[in-house]
């Protein structure tokens, strides 16, 4: 019994994936004549499921990646300077550059 267990929790993420595959991706209504043409149609069906899980982390990414790029953007813009702080930085290098030329 103890060691079936390993076995049994093993087993249930693949049985769950047929029984998405059955009643998600109609993989119980298979009728394909010949043995090689319904392996090829459980093998079409498996690559879909694989497929859309790819394009469900692709999307993912994507959003990170711009959510990424617009907080990066938005740490980059120069911080507006009040107009009197402003005067006063330009009124600085201005009398330097007067004294140094």
């Amino acid at each position: 019994k103890a060691q079936r267990r390993p076995e049994y929790r093993e087993r249930i993420p693949i049985e769950g994936k047929f029984g998405q595959g059955k009643y998600g991706y109609r993989l119980n209504n298979i009728r394909a004549k010949r043995a090689d043409t319904s392996v090829a149609w459980i093998n079409s069906i498996f690559l879909v499921m694989n497929l859309l899980i790819l394009v469900r982390v692709f999307i993912c990414l994507r959003n990170l990646a711009a959510k990424i790029a617009s907080w990066v953007t938005k740490k980059s813009m120069p911080r507006e300077i009040p107009f009197a702080r402003a005067c006063q930085f330009s009124s600085n290098r201005n009398a330097y550059l007067a004294a140094h030329i």
